[in-house]
This record gives structure tokens, sequence and C-alpha cells, in this order.
């Protein structure tokens, strides 16, 4: 069985409505055991051009062991030609709560 390690990873999408498709499926796949979305407004440069957007930002709960997963599951759904995908680990968090993040990703 792979070995529990929890990360957060986050990434960006256009819509809601795009943030949430992808964020049931890595729930119905277990590959998250928890995923939040809010609306964020976005400076970057594009293509050599300074863009401004506002976006849904999504953080995904999940285990390091799950992270191949949740980018390809991420990179085929989604209508970024470069979307923002980082991994964060987490050095340390509630007892209670990293067991059922555990639990709930089946690990």
């Amino acid at each position: 069985m792979p070995q529990f390690k929890p990360v957060i990873i986050t990434t960006t999408m256009p819509t809601r409505g795009e943030a949430e498709k992808i964020g049931l499926l890595l729930l119905e796949n277990r590959l998250a055991a928890c995923v939040q979305y809010e609306t964020v407004a976005s400076h970057y440069v594009w293509q050599g051009e300074v863009c401004c957007d506002e976006e849904i930002r999504v953080v995904i709960k999940s285990s390091r062991c799950h992270y191949r997963a949740v980018e390809k599951l991420i990179l085929a759904n989604h209508s970024y030609d470069c979307p923002q995908i980082v991994m964060q680990a987490v050095a340390g968090g509630w007892r209670g709560y990293l067991r059922w993040m555990k639990v709930q990703m089946g690990l």
C-alpha cells in the first residue's frame, strides 16, 4: 500500500464549473480527501502581455503518492495551455484531520 504523506496541490481554472468538474473527478477517484474553491484576481504575463483575469483557485488536499495521478487528471481536463499545478508538502497538522484525509483516499 502507498505511504501517506499529506500534500496541498493548487491549481487555477477559468470557471467555477471547470473547477468543480475536476474537483469531483479527484474525489470520485479517491485522489483527494477535500477540494476547495475560491475566486481570485490573477495578474500574470502570457505570450509577452500582462494579463489580469478572475480565476478559481483550487486547493486539493491529497497525498504525495497521488501527485502524478492528480497532475494527469488535471491536464486531461483543464482548458489552459499551461496550467499552474504546484504541490507543497504538509509538515504537520492535527492528527485527527490527517487520519481523516488518509481514510478518505483509502490509504
